[in-house]
């Protein structure tokens, strides 16, 4: 019985030491698990004073493309936003030879239209019209002030910042690199909540595409914000869309509807508006121009959107991303004859689908770093493949009159496309910036 006690004990004591031998081990082990170093890319507002913001509206010497946005192709020139920094104008009348002409100072523009002799562009919270009559010395002619209030202090990505009106306007966003040491497995840090429920961000600008069907203006993009048709102008914020009389020489703000969430682009077509959103295609019908009347929706799966729509078929690019995390590849068709009664017509799956562009039913489709592919769509339920560009990064395509304009990571590209077999390159307006779709 004693050696019965004594070898019990023994072994409880062996046990003991044994664990505590460990403890240092076992602790490490878990202080291991619980600190991590984690890093994230987040924005920063960068402010300037009301003052200041009304007194930077100029006129400078041509400067080379760093970080370009929308593009704007009318009557042979092409209106450049340099993001969030003002607007190129390019004579492009020998696509073979353009020439930068000059830049208009505009803090915080992202969109631009043109009809007749007046520019539009936005300005954080503004719209300025520019009489460009004469090209060589554009003059602001009219300031509506306060009508882009929805988005015009939305991060075009992840951030912590919230916007103080005591600094001032926010006219850009910096990106930095945040590095952090956290105690726990890191899900509770504000980085990760968005990466798992998907941010509100607001514009990606890098994208544009070819109007066609519209009533005026010039040729846009399908990551448009802007549209004019019959005397209008029509601007699609954050979750609004905004109509402007721009007849009779005057510019004046006469309808603002609500639509729905995270709206990114507008596309007119045969006096119809294809608004594109985050999660839906919606379309309105302009029956009275100045009171624009939803007809229908087409929901989708949450993606980024551009849209745009030759005969009685739209055709949108959905492309998931960080900005679209649960996202899909792929190029939907979207029979809009009856237009309040869309119906999904067919999908071919994609690398990484951006911007879009048609003309006569030859489709053009940017696969960001992939390429570009050309797409015979004059049977819009059976497109085939024609070509695949894969030596260029496209981010997206105005097809106009036999031109091809595509930007890519080494500017703005054009070809002759009247022979799709063999596109002739035409020149490329260089930009020396680094692109970042997610601006």
């Amino acid at each position: 019985m004693t050696n019965t006690r004594y070898s019990l004990q023994k072994s409880r004591l062996l046990a003991l030491v044994s664990i505590l031998c460990l403890l240092p081990f076992l602790f490490s082990a878990c202080e291991d698990q619980q600190i991590q170093t984690i890093t994230w890319t987040e924005f920063e507002p960068v402010y300037m004073s009301e003052q200041e913001f009304l007194n930077s509206v100029e006129l400078q010497q041509p400067r080379d493309l760093e970080v370009p946005g929308k593009i704007y192709f009318y009557d042979g020139y092409l209106f450049v936003n340099e993001r969030n920094k003002g607007v190129h104008i390019i004579d492009n009348r020998d696509p073979a030879s353009p020439s930068n002409v000059g830049f208009i100072n505009i803090p915080a523009n992202k969109d631009i239209a043109v009809e007749g002799e007046n520019l539009y562009a936005d300005s954080q919270k503004d719209l300025l019209v520019f009489d460009i009559s004469d090209l060589q010395n554009p003059e602001l002619t009219e300031r509506i002030e306060d009508v882009f209030n929805t988005a015009a202090n939305i991060a075009p990505g992840f951030t912590t910042h919230n916007v103080d009106q005591s600094n001032g306007l926010v006219v850009d966003w910096k990106k930095v690199e945040k590095e952090e040491i956290c105690e726990d497995d890191c899900r509770s840090h504000p980085q990760w909540n968005w990466r798992t429920t998907g941010g509100v961000t607001f514009d990606s600008a890098n994208s544009f595409a070819a109007e066609s069907g519209g009533n005026g203006g010039g040729v846009g993009g399908s990551l448009a914000r802007f549209a004019i048709n019959n005397g209008y102008l029509y601007a699609v914020d954050h979750t609004d869309l905004i109509t402007f009389s721009i007849q009779s020489g005057s510019t004046n703000k006469i309808n603002q509807n609500s639509i729905g969430w995270a709206i990114e682009t507008i596309f007119p077509y045969n006096d119809n508006l294809f608004i594109g959103s985050e999660s839906a295609m919606y379309i309105y019908e302009l029956g009275d121009p100045s009171a624009p009347q939803q007809l229908s929706v087409y929901w989708h799966a949450t993606a980024c959107d551009p849209v745009v729509v030759e005969g009685d078929y739209a055709y949108v690019t959905l492309r998931e991303s960080e900005r679209c995390p649960q996202g899909v590849n792929r190029l939907e068709v979207v029979d809009v004859a009856d237009l309040s009664n869309p119906k999904k017509a067919g999908f071919y799956n994609m690398i990484s689908p951006h911007g879009l562009g048609i003309d006569d039913g030859r489709l053009f489709v940017s696969e960001g770093e992939h390429g570009l592919k050309i797409m015979d769509a004059t049977d819009p339920l059976n497109i085939q493949l024609l070509r695949h560009i894969e030596d260029i990064e496209a981010y997206d395509v105005i097809p106009f009159n036999n031109v091809l304009m595509v930007t890519g990571d080494t500017g703005i590209i054009q070809y002759d496309y009247s022979d799709i077999e063999d596109l002739i390159h035409l020149s490329t307006i260089p930009v020396f910036g680094t692109q970042d779709e997610n601006i």
